[in-house]
């Protein structure tokens, strides 16, 4: 007998889903939960500290600014 080794390949991928109704919420929550997913809501922190991160990560330059520059454009 001959043993066999299988690659198992796990993804994972988050998913956002802008739900306008709480009806809509219940039954996407009710979904998960049949489908064994996990869920977590995010809050307007969540979603503002994204939307930061995001900026930040699409404006990096890799280029080395000063202090001095960093004050001079926050002051003016």
């Amino acid at each position: 007998m001959h043993a066999v080794c299988k690659h198992l390949t796990i993804i994972m991928e988050t998913l956002i889903i802008n739900i306008k109704t709480e009806d809509d919420k219940m039954l996407f929550l009710s979904l998960a939960k049949r489908l064994r997913l996990t869920t977590k809501s995010l809050t307007e922190t969540d979603k503002e500290d994204y939307g930061l991160l995001k900026a930040m990560l699409e404006a990096e330059s890799g280029e080395y600014v000063s202090r001095d520059e960093v004050m001079k454009a926050l002051n003016s």
